[in-house]
């Protein structure tokens, strides 16, 4: 009787496995492997997707902007070690602008920091040369002839160039510091003061702890230091459909600080890159094609015909 229940529950279990079997779509006969599925998530059932090419880098879309005085305004493109940055500058406000041959004066290709201090006076950190070279450079006569400055490399606040994985440093004094997020959207920087916008937060570097003080705001394209305050411009501001100016006030950036709205550029581009100066009591806003100016203190703002 043992021998014939034991060869009874022999025949029941080769049954069972057979219908298991049948049940997960395989025979019995199927010894293909498959994937070990892991814990912690739902196991994907999606074929892995065929090798395709490279994407091709975007190109950089930062772009800066200095006013030398309230008629005199500098800008320029970032720019790449293949296509070279577009360095001009307007005598009237914005209202037309002639390109100075930095290319030809001293190879630049890429601008990672723009400032004025007068009217003739501008300098920049970059890129220069074939092997696209680091550097100081400035103008005291209005960018007839320039002149390697590589103090301003100690001098000058400015963002490394973004690496592989999309992160970025900001060098101070010299010195490469971490950003305060990943990927740093735009950066503001005077003798003492030196911000950054990322896609969630603004920040300012505290020199006397060495870290970052941040308060969340998202959509920032451009930002500006003026005495007593921090001026910027967002996307995504209640009651503007295009972009939105606000301050924030104090000359040092906390956690409780608070932005408060300005005004509203409408006509604002929200795809694209910004860039924000001001002196002589008007502001500017470079945004794609558009130049806006405001007279007020960003209050309103206008179109400069091109």
């Amino acid at each position: 009787m043992v021998l014939i229940g034991l060869a009874l529950f022999l025949i029941a279990d080769v049954i069972l496995v057979g219908l298991a079997l049948t049940v997960n779509g395989r025979s019995a006969d199927d010894h293909t492997l498959r994937p070990i599925p892991t814990f912690g998530g739902t196991p994907s059932t999606t074929a892995a997707p065929e090798a395709t090419e490279e994407p091709a880098a975007a190109a950089p879309t930062d772009r800066f902007i200095a006013a030398g005085s309230g008629a005199v305004l500098w800008r320029s493109t970032q720019g790449t070690c293949e296509a070279p940055a577009v360095v001009e500058r307007s005598e009237d406000a914005g209202a037309t602008w002639a390109a100075i041959p930095t290319v030809e004066a001293f190879d630049l290709r890429i601008v990672y920091a723009l400032t004025a201090s007068s009217e003739d006076e501008v300098q920049l950190v970059g890129s220069a040369g074939p092997d696209c070279i680091v550097g100081g450079y400035s103008s005291a006569d209005a960018g007839d002839t320039w002149a390697s400055t590589p103090e301003l490399l100690s001098t000058v606040a400015y963002q490394t160039p973004v690496a592989p994985d999309g992160s970025s440093a900001v060098v101070m004094a010299g010195q490469p510091v971490a950003a305060a997020c990943p990927a740093i959207e735009a950066l503001a920087a005077d003798e003492t003061r030196t911000v950054t916008a990322c896609s969630a937060v603004l920040a300012e570097w505290d020199a006397t702890n060495g870290s970052w003080t941040a308060i969340p705001f998202a959509g920032i394209h451009a930002v500006e230091l003026q005495p007593e305050q921090i001026l910027f411009a967002a996307r995504g501001v209640t009651g503007c459909t295009g972009l939105g100016v606000l301050r924030v006030p104090g000359t040092t950036l906390t956690t409780t600080s608070a932005p408060e709205s300005v005004g509203c550029v409408a006509e604002a581009d929200l795809t694209a890159p910004a860039a924000l100066t001001s002196a002589d009591g008007v502001s500017w806003l470079w945004v794609g094609d558009m130049l806006f100016s405001s007279p007020d203190g960003g209050a309103s703002w206008g179109a400069i015909p091109a």
